[in-house]
């Protein structure tokens, strides 16, 4: 398998965990909306709040996953490099090495967070 296709099936499933991201979480508040609207009298119209909600929903996931772009091939060229220069560096190193650069180079502090208890577990 080449690297271009290997980078490539990387980019992919970074995209599909996206899209399957967004659909669990429009499928959780459409639940949510669904049993408020059990809950609630009947007669009054929520149609405005609810499309209110999907909006805000929608916006939000957006941004969350916009904000998740984690450059596998940026990544893959760091890792090499770093192979490039200690050419013994154990697999283990490595998952620590690229933990620590996706910390410092993701602009999401949900990620950040996460990097860095991946990576302080590595220890």
């Amino acid at each position: 398998m080449t690297e271009s296709k290997k980078l490539s099936d990387v980019t992919q499933k970074i995209d599909d965990f996206n899209d399957e991201t967004k659909l669990n979480l429009k499928l959780h508040v459409e639940h949510e909306l669904h049993e408020h609207d059990r809950v609630l009298p009947d007669g009054l119209s929520y149609g405005i709040i609810h499309e209110e909600i999907e909006e805000a929903v929608d916006k939000r996931i957006d941004e969350f996953t916009k904000n998740t772009d984690l450059k596998p091939k940026e990544l893959y060229a760091y890792l090499e490099l770093q192979l490039a220069q200690d050419s013994s560096l154990s697999k283990r190193q490595l998952h620590y090495l690229a933990y620590d650069h996706l910390a410092r180079e993701t602009s999401n502090r949900f990620l950040r967070k996460m990097f860095k208890v991946m990576r302080r577990r590595m220890k």
